[in-house]
C-alpha cells in the first residue's frame, strides 16, 4: 500500500481536480503490475496497473513460465492494492470497479473511501456484489494525508490552502512595507518554484502585486504553470493601469490564465479600460456590471470575478475560496503580503504553511505574519543555508 502511495504522488500537479491515486497488483507476494493516475481525463491507476500485467513485463513473463498461467490467470489469483476506492460511475473514463470485476481479481485492499457523491461506497459495494473480497481502511490515515488536497476539495468545498513566505532571522519579510526584498538563496527559490508547479493556483494581494510586479510563474522549474490570482477591491490596480505603461504589468501580460477579484462597484470602469487593453477580450456594450461580467467570464486567459460591495472583511477569504472552488481550483498557494496571509490565518481556512527562513537579519524590517501558538511544526528542511519550516493546521476550518 505504501508503494501505491508513492506511485500516487507521481501525479502531483497533473491530476487536479481529480485525486492522486496509486495501485499495485500482487501475485503471491510479488508485484506484477503497478500504475498511477497520470492526468485528469486519462486512465485511472487501476487501469494502468491491470494493463501492466495483461501486456506483460519481466516479472509476469517469468511467472508465466514457472506457473503455466496466462497474464489473466495471474490476475485471477492476485490482490489489488489501491490508495482510493475504485470508481463506480462513467465520467471521462469507464468505472474502474468494472475493470477489476471483468478481470476476475479476487481480492482488493483499499486505503480510503472516495467521498465523491458519485462514488462514496458504491465502488466497494459493486465489487462485493460481484464476489470480490474487499478490505477497507488499510493505512487510512496515511492515505488521507497523501490525498489531502482531494479530501479538502470534496469534504470542505474549497481548495487546499498553502501559506508561504520567506523571513529573516529576526522575523521580517521586507526592509519596509511594499519594498521587494530578496531573502533566501537560489536553492530555496528553486524549490519554491517547484512547489508552484505542483499546485493549481498562486495568490497575492494588491499591494504585493503593485510593489513586486510579480510574474507568479514557475520559471525556475519545468512543469505546469499555476493560475495567477489577485484582487482589486479599492481600485488601486485599476489606477495603475490608467496609462500606456499598463502592458508592463506582468499580471496582465496574457501569458498565463489569471483571475482577478474586483469590487462590483468599480467593475464597470475596469471592463471599460480592459476592453481596450492587452487582454484578449471583445468589446462589449455598456451595461450593468452583472451583465458585463457574463460577457467576459470565460474570456481566454483572464477572468474578472466580482466581489459584492456589501461583503464584510471577515467574509472575503471564504468568498475567494468558494469562487475558486467553483472554478475547479483544487489547491492554492497564498504568497503574500502579510495582510493577506494574516487574513487567511485569522479565518482558519488554511491547511499548511511553508516558511522559508534565512540566517540573515533585516533590522527594523516589516514583520512576518503570526501563526497561532497551537499550530504544530511538522517538518524542517535544510536548503543550502536556509531552512524551510512546514506547519500543519490542526484546527482546519
Amino acid at each position: 500500500m505504501r508503494r501505491a502511495f508513492y506511485l500516487a504522488r507521481l501525479g502531483k500537479g497533473s491530476v487536479s481536480p481529480n485525486p492522486m491515486v496509486g495501485c499495485v497488483v500482487v501475485y503471491r507476494d510479488k508485484v506484477i503490475g503497478e500504475g498511477f493516475h497520470h492526468c485528469c481525463g486519462q486512465a485511472h491507476a487501476e487501469v494502468h496497473a491491470i494493463e501492466a500485467v495483461l501486456q506483460g513485463n519481466v516479472v509476469v513473463n517469468r511467472l508465466m513460465r514457472e506457473t503455466g498461467l496466462t497474464p489473466r490467470g495471474l490476475l485471477q489469483e492476485s490482490t489489488l492494492y489501491v490508495s482510493l476506492e475504485p470508481c463506480s460511475h462513467y465520467g471521462k473514463t469507464p468505472p474502474c470497479a468494472n475493470k477489476i470485476i471483468d478481470n476476475r481479481i479476487p481480492r482488493v485492499v483499499v486505503s480510503c473511501g472516495d467521498p465523491n457523491p458519485a462514488v462514496n461506497g458504491k465502488g466497494v459495494a459493486m465489487l462485493r456484489e460481484a464476489g470480490v473480497e474487499v478490505i477497507e481502511h488499510f493505512l487510512e490515515e496515511e492515505g488521507r494525508r497523501m490525498g489531502r488536497r482531494f479530501f479538502t476539495n470534496v469534504e470542505k468545498k474549497r481548495p487546499y490552502v498553502i501559506l508561504k513566505w520567506a523571513r529573516s532571522a529576526d522575523g521580517n519579510i521586507a526592509r519596509k512595507k511594499g519594498e521587494p526584498t530578496p531573502i533566501t538563496g537560489l536553492v530555496a527559490q528553486t524549490l519554491n518554484h517547484r512547489y508552484r508547479t505542483e499546485e493549481d493556483a498562486i495568490m497575492v494581494g494588491t499591494g504585493t502585486l503593485l510593489a513586486d510586479n510579480s510574474r507568479l510563474d514557475a520559471r525556475r522549474f519545468d512543469g505546469k504553470q499555476p493560475v495567477r490570482v489577485s484582487m482589486d477591491l479599492q481600485g488601486r490596480l485599476l489606477a495603475s493601469l490608467q496609462s500606456d505603461a499598463r502592458t508592463s504589468v506582468h499580471f496582465f501580460d496574457g501569458r498565463l490564465q489569471s483571475f482577478l477579484f474586483v469590487s462590483s462597484g468599480i467593475l464597470e470602469d475596469y471592463i471599460s479600460l480592459m476592453t481596450q487593453s492587452v487582454c484578449d477580450w471583445q468589446r462589449v456594450d455598456k451595461e450593468s456590471p452583472a451583465v458585463l461580467f457574463k460577457h467576459i467570464r470565460h474570456a481566454t486567459g483572464f477572468r474578472l470575478i466580482p466581489v459584492p460591495d456589501t461583503l464584510s472583511a471577515d467574509r472575503q477569504v471564504p468568498f475567494y475560496l468558494e469562487q475558486l472552488h467553483e472554478e475547479r481550483i483544487g489547491s492554492l498557494i497564498v504568497e503574500g503580503g502579510t495582510e493577506l496571509l494574516q487574513s487567511f490565518i485569522r479565518s482558519g481556512l488554511w491547511d499548511e504553511a511553508r516558511v522559508f527562513a534565512s540566517p540573515e537579519t533585516l533590522p527594523g524590517g516589516y514583520p512576518e505574519p503570526r501563526l497561532p501558538e497551537a499550530v504544530r511544526r511538522v517538518e524542517d528542511k535544510v536548503l543550502d543555508g536556509d531552512i524551510l519550516h512546514i506547519y500543519r493546521n490542526s484546527g482546519i476550518g
